[in-house]
């Protein structure tokens, strides 16, 4: 019988990875506790003063191992020892090519690299990117929620522009060209319950955005809540108020937590903040372009 895999269990092939790191790095370090001079005189490098050093690293191999085979009972919760031994095995390759710049061992010595470091590179990354798109968003601390506004004049009043916003092709044509986002599945509207899925690449990884409807009060608001996605918060406000000059006073609220929690918000704030200005410049620029040209009647024009 199948195994049938709930969403939110690990993927089989992550379990498998950690488990055979489990396995290598035991034997790996037990075969360096019980003859540290082996790998010297095979290099023909003079064996240590003092061989209980490199005795030292064989338990220490021989520790990470323990925690892979921890990690592969559930590699989405267990990602932080993934990430260390991840840190590990790129900071290991650049101090040896640093010794090897030296002079320090010859370049036979670093033939066990292949096997301890870069074998485990791309596996161990993408565990970390499935543990980060289906990781567990809990309810965000108030105090370190941040927050984006803009708000902007369209010249149409509030229900015209609300119906744009219901139109069937409207998020299509708000993406900023140089996001690579596209529309994977449109909203049939905007009532609660109601979703939009968008996918795309970040750095040649798939990504998947998950965003739910939570409010509806028209001609005046919706908003929606993320439900999987690059965030670890995100909650947005569409804001319709009439000017009493015929237009509508348009505004985005946004509450956000960047990901990988207060590393994330310590380092990526700026450039989250930075993007978020683009990208809402470019919405309120596309839509009053597009209301202003007469290119809705009733809705956007669907492409063809």
């Amino acid at each position: 019988m199948n195994e049938i895999m709930s969403v939110t269990d690990s993927p089989a092939w992550a379990k498998w990875w950690l488990r055979a790191a489990g396995v290598y790095n035991l034997a790996w370090g037990a075969a360096i506790i019980a003859f540290p001079h082996f790998l010297f005189d095979a290099c023909g490098i003079a064996r240590l003063n003092y061989p209980e050093i490199w005795q030292c690293v064989g338990m220490i191999v021989g520790v990470y191992g323990i925690g892979y085979l921890i990690a592969a009972e559930d590699p989405r919760r267990h990602w932080p020892i993934v990430i260390v031994g991840l840190l590990g095995k790129v900071f290991g390759p650049i101090g040896f090519v640093g010794a090897l710049l030296k002079g320090t061992f010859p370049l036979m010595f670093g033939m066990t690299i292949l096997t301890n470091d870069l074998l485990w590179w791309i596996p161990f990354t993408l565990i970390l990117w499935d543990a980060f798109l289906n990781r567990q968003l809990g309810a965000p601390n108030p105090a370190v929620v941040r927050r984006f506004i803009k708000e902007s004049r369209i010249a149409v009043p509030p229900m015209e522009l609300f119906r744009f916003h219901e139109t069937p092709d409207a998020l299509k044509h708000l993406i900023p060209p140089w996001e690579p986002m596209r529309v994977a599945e449109a909203p049939k509207g905007l009532q609660p319950g109601t979703r939009v899925i968008l996918v795309g690449r970040v750095l040649g990884l798939p990504l998947k955005w998950v965003a739910m409807h939570t409010e509806y009060a028209p001609p005046h608001l919706f908003a929606d809540r993320q439900e999987a996605g690059p965030f670890d918060y995100w909650y947005h406000k569409h804001i319709f108020q009439d000017d009493g000059a015929g237009g509508t006073v348009f505004r985005d609220e946004v509450e956000y937590l960047p990901p990988f929690g207060m590393i994330g918000r310590l380092l990526l704030d700026g450039m989250v903040r930075h993007k978020l200005t683009l990208m809402f410049n470019y919405r309120h620029e596309t839509t009053a372009r597009l209301l202003q040209e007469n290119r809705i009647s009733g809705g956007v024009k669907s492409d063809g």
